[in-house]
């Protein structure tokens, strides 16, 4: 083989083994779903019958368009860092937050897979960035991208922030954390429920959701004072099954 075979192959297969995530029916993805759910630009569905078992989907909007990630995505793969802050510890902590909060939302539909390596090269459908916005009054955004090409509907992620100052009232408490190298516990522990908290909310977003109208659910607009409390509810798992389960691009009215 000659030498430039040798590099073409080379490339060929660096590409495919950090570039490849497997689409539906690939191993450790969903199946694939039938053409019609993944083909919706067109169809209309009658809110009378979605918006009853729907879940908050429904919540605030009388007519609206389904808008998710196509099913053929087949898994999810979530780059999540490090946090650029002095406490080596406190950094890992948020991070695992993080990502235990990205990870409430495993096979609701898609399997989640979390890379938090050092290096990668592998590519990631969402990057998490750490915002050091302090006064943005915002604990997180995510960004979505669509746009129809037939049919269907291009599904993207363009950006998944997370503030690294939680807010509420003990918000002040950890305002000049960020340059310490040493954190009291319990302030660490409250931190981390807040970014854990804000991680699941925001990855509602990234898959499609919109917000809640009950103080229970994670996708409520605002955070309790206790973070720590605040978890995905049933009616969260209900509303985004049943977003994945209409044909992505309808429009409901």
């Amino acid at each position: 083989m000659t030498p430039t075979r040798l590099v073409v192959l080379a490339i060929a297969i660096a590409v495919y083994w950090f570039g490849f995530r497997g689409g539906c029916g690939s191993r450790g993805a969903i199946a694939c779903p039938p053409a019609a759910l993944e083909e919706g630009v067109g169809v209309t569905l009658a809110s009378a019958t979605v918006c009853p078992t729907g879940g908050y989907l429904c919540n605030g909007r009388e007519m609206f368009q389904v808008v998710r990630w196509p099913l053929n995505q087949g898994k999810i793969r979530v780059r999540v860092p490090l946090p650029e802050i002095a406490d080596p510890e406190l950094a890992i902590q948020l991070r695992e937050a993080a990502a235990e909060g990205i990870m409430a939302w495993d096979r609701r539909p898609f399997p989640i897979v979390i890379d938090d390596s050092k290096f990668t090269l592998r590519v990631a459908d969402i990057v998490i960035a750490w915002s050091r916005d302090l006064f943005s009054g915002t604990g997180g955004h995510a960004s979505v991208q669509v746009y129809p090409d037939g049919k269907r509907i291009r599904f993207s992620i363009n950006e998944l922030v997370i503030a690294l100052l939680p807010r509420g009232p003990g918000a002040a408490n950890v305002l000049p954390l960020l340059g310490l190298a040493q954190v009291e516990q319990r302030a660490a522990a409250e931190w981390a429920a807040r970014v854990r908290a804000t991680a699941t909310h925001e990855m509602g977003h990234a898959l499609g959701l919109m917000h809640s109208d009950r103080k229970d659910d994670i996708m409520f607009p605002e955070m309790p004072e206790d973070a720590a409390i605040l978890r995905a509810s049933a009616r969260d798992f209900l509303t985004v099954d049943a977003l994945y389960q209409l044909p992505n691009g309808a429009n409901v009215q």
